[in-house]
This record gives C-alpha cells, sequence and structure tokens, in this order.
C-alpha cells in the first residue's frame, strides 16, 4: 500500500468517526425522547416510516446527484440538513413538528448514503488501481461503531446528570443529545471541507481561470443545466445495472433483510429495556450503556471480517455465517431476563459488525465509479425499504401480540436474508477495467 493510499484510507477512517459521532448521541434517546413527549410506540413507529419513506424517495435523486456533481457539496450538504433536523427534534413538542423534523432528517439520511464512501473508494482507484478495498472499509465500519459507542455513552452520561425537566418543557433532558448532535455536526464540515476534493464534477482549467461574476454565473448556471440532464442519466445507469446484474440484486435483497433487523432492534429494544428496568427514565442510563457496548461489539466485529473472510476461504461464506448468527442472537433479544437480552443484542451488533465490510467489499467489485454512488443510493434505498413497512407494522405488531413476536418476525426476515449469500459465484464479472483485481479476489476469494 503506498503512502497516498494510507493517508486517504486514515482520513476516510477520521472522517467515518466524525460523521458517525453525533448520530451516537441520538441514537440511544431518540424513541425515549419521543415517548417522553407523549407519543405511543405505534406512533412512533409511524413517524419512523415517515423518514424511512422520505429517506426512499430522496435516495436516488441525491446519489445521482453525487454521481454528477461531485462527493464533497453533497456531503456538506447532509451534514447542514442534518444540524437542522437534530435542533427540530430537540424543540419539537407537538405531533406536525416532529413530522417535519422526521421528513427534513430522511432528506439527510438520503443526502448521507454513499457519498463519502464513494469518494474514498474512488480516490485509492485513482493513486492505487490494485489497492485491496477490505481493510480500509472494515476500519471504517470500526470507526463507526467506535464513535457511534462513544456518542451513545455520553448520551446517557448527559441524560441522567443534566439539570433539566424531564417532560413537559421546550428543552427537556433528552433533547440536549440532539442540540450536541447538531453542535458536532458543524465540526466535521471542517475536516469535511479541508480534506474531500474530487474530480467528478471538475470544471476545466479556463472555466477555473474565469473569476469574474458573469463567468462564476454562467457556471453556475450551466452546471445546473447539466446537473439536470446528466442526474437522471446517472440514477438509470445505476437502476439498469441492478437490474441485469443478479449479484447485484442479491446484495439489494440483503440489505432490505439489513433494515427490517436495524429498524426492528431500533423501535423494539429501547421500549422493552423501559418494561424490564421499570420505566423511560429509569431505562435512559442503562440503555445508553447497552447501545455503546453494542456498537464497541460492532466495532469488534468489523475487525474481525477480512480474517473471517480468510478463515472461511469466501468472503459470502463468512458474511452468511455472520448473518445468520446474527439473526439467532435477535431472536433471544426479547428474552425477559435482562441479562441474556442484553448479550443476545450485543451478539447481533458483533455479527452484523463481521457481514457488514465483506457485503460492502462484494458490491464495490460489482460497480465502477460512474455509478459507484448511485448503487450505495440504491442499497440504502432498499435498506429503508423495508424499514418502512416494518417501523409502520411492528409497533402495532408488538402490541397486539407481545415483542417477543415481533422480535421473532425481524429475526426470520434477516435469517432469509443470509441465503442471498449461498452459492455465491467464485468469478463475478468485474465492474470495469478500472475495478482493482485485488477487490475482485477478494469478493470471491
Amino acid at each position: 500500500m503506498t503512502a497516498p493510499t494510507t493517508l486517504l484510507r486514515r482520513r476516510f477512517v477520521t472522517l467515518t468517526a466524525l460523521r458517525w459521532l453525533p448520530t451516537g448521541l441520538v441514537a440511544p434517546t431518540f424513541v425515549l425522547l419521543l415517548s417522553a413527549r407523549g407519543l405511543s410506540l405505534a406512533t412512533i413507529g409511524l413517524l419512523t416510516a415517515l423518514y424511512s419513506a422520505t429517506t426512499v424517495l430522496s435516495e436516488l435523486p441525491t446519489g445521482g446527484l453525487a454521481d454528477v456533481l461531485g462527493r464533497r457539496p453533497v456531503i456538506v450538504a447532509a451534514a447542514l440538513v442534518s444540524a437542522a433536523s437534530a435542533v427540530m427534534l430537540a424543540v419539537s413538542t407537538t405531533l406536525p413538528w416532529l413530522i417535519a423534523a422526521a421528513i427534513v432528517m430522511g432528506i439527510a439520511r438520503a443526502l448521507d448514503s454513499g457519498p463519502l464512501e464513494a469518494w474514498y473508494v474512488d480516490a485509492v482507484h485513482a493513486v492505487e488501481p490494485d489497492a485491496d478495498l477490505t481493510p480500509g472499509l472494515a476500519r471504517a465500519a470500526m470507526a463507526e461503531s467506535v464513535a457511534l459507542s462513544l456518542g451513545a455513552l455520553a448520551s446517557g452520561a448527559v441524560v441522567t446528570w443534566a439539570p433539566m425537566p424531564t417532560s413537559d418543557a421546550l428543552v427537556i433532558a433528552l433533547s440536549l443529545p440532539f442540540l450536541l448532535k447538531a453542535a458536532l455536526t458543524l465540526v466535521q464540515l471542517v475536516f469535511v471541507a479541508r480534506w474531500v476534493h474530487d474530480d467528478v464534477a471538475a470544471t476545466t482549467s479556463s472555466e477555473a481561470a474565469d473569476a469574474t461574476a458573469g463567468g462564476r454565473v454562467a457556471r453556475i448556471v450551466a452546471n445546473a443545466t447539466a446537473t439536470s440532464r446528466d442526474v437522471p442519466h446517472a440514477i438509470g445507469r445505476g437502476v439498469r445495472l441492478a437490474v441485469t446484474r443478479h449479484t447485484l440484486r442479491r446484495l439489494l435483497l440483503l440489505t432490505a433483510a439489513f433494515g427490517a433487523a436495524l429498524a426492528g432492534i431500533e423501535l423494539l429494544a429501547p421500549s422493552h429495556a423501559a418494561d424490564l428496568l421499570g420505566g423511560t427514565a429509569d431505562a435512559a442510563g442503562p440503555y445508553a450503556a447497552l447501545v455503546t457496548a453494542g456498537f464497541l461489539g460492532s466495532a469488534a466485529g468489523s475487525a474481525l471480517a477480512p480474517l473471517a473472510g480468510r478463515i472461511a476461504r469466501r468472503s459470502s461464506r463468512a458474511a452468511a455465517l455472520a448473518v445468520a448468527g446474527a439473526a439467532v442472537s435477535l431472536a433471544v433479544v426479547a428474552a425477559p431476563f435482562a441479562g441474556i437480552a442484553a448479550a443476545a443484542f450485543i451478539g447481533f451488533y458483533v455479527l452484523l459488525g463481521v457481514a457488514f465490510p465483506l457485503t460492502q467489499t462484494l458490491m464495490h467489485g460489482e460497480v465502477t465509479a460512474t455509478e459507484r454512488a448511485t448503487m450505495l443510493s440504491l442499497n440504502s434505498m432498499a435498506l429503508q425499504s423495508t424499514a418502512i413497512v416494518i417501523t409502520a407494522t411492528l409497533g402495532a405488531l408488538a402490541v397486539m401480540t407481545s415483542t417477543a413476536a415481533a422480535f421473532a418476525v425481524i429475526a426470520v426476515v434477516l435469517g432469509l436474508g443470509s441465503l442471498t449469500l449461498v452459492r455465491w459465484p467464485q468469478n463475478p464479472t468485474p465492474a470495469s477495467a478500472g475495478t482493482t483485481s485485488a477487490t475482485t479476489a477478494e469478493a470471491s476469494a
């Protein structure tokens, strides 16, 4: 690995950590905050479904935008919109405002689904075409999990120790993590401005030399016109690729299963913890600690992903076994004993941490730079599409039947998802001549 590639990997890992640290602050408290605002579990599920639906509807346009304009402007826009949504959630006390906040949060998620990773992959390919992507993606996944865990731990401490009311106020203790998220997201922007540069939508040297106001306006108009024409083409290329290549279809189905599992556990686990620990206020601190442990487990799993691929002799086989194990753990999270449920919760994230970098490597081996961000958006779209169904129905199912039954449903869905990796082709078709031989070998190893 060359020095430029090592530098790119370090920056990618750092930017990934900065991206997910603010999210870690709000992950344990989102459902608890909405509960404190008086929403039922079924209503929270519908609100989360609205967030997912907004994300799905925005995914392909924003992914195509990143492929046409470049990664940096989309990353910046995502951070700004995310900060705005965090502030809205922190201070919203009525359902209409919470609905608006969920919509803004969905737009931010769609903008953020892929441009940073696409920038890293393209930048590495530009300087070292034969570089193996798996170590960088695994370290980034590990950094993501560590950042989420640190954020979750800090969130629990802030909510527990803040001298703030727990309800019936504009800003309550559970609001503080969202305000901190907005502030940390702005810190992320500083590093993005310094480190992220791409040439996907670079102008020509003559255009860059034109510093007149008229020239700048003309370039803006020209870029807007080109974007309106090229974004649909970028979207179409990504959709055709997913439709015509069976390996990508299988990965999208697996991602949909991931979406069901993650949306389900994020909806059900906080309320299950509150039931086991005696209420929402009493559960906030312990649940934040549990989420921290889960994210750290995911980081450990990501660190083990390359080793798991070598031991299983195929990345697809290692990922399939990890996903199947995660499905079993997910079902056990519903246990009526806090210790068993907590251990299963952590095990679920460890095994998912192993699977994710391996499946991402398989996906990157199937696409070119021109479709990469769009394909990542399709990936996120598959994840959010099942999240819509799960969050809209699972809360009501849990109320009508039991929490254990609801957990069983998402465990079965995830278990079926593992079957998409069975009999994975050993020699997948390279996405292009620019796709690395090392990546292709890893995808079939």
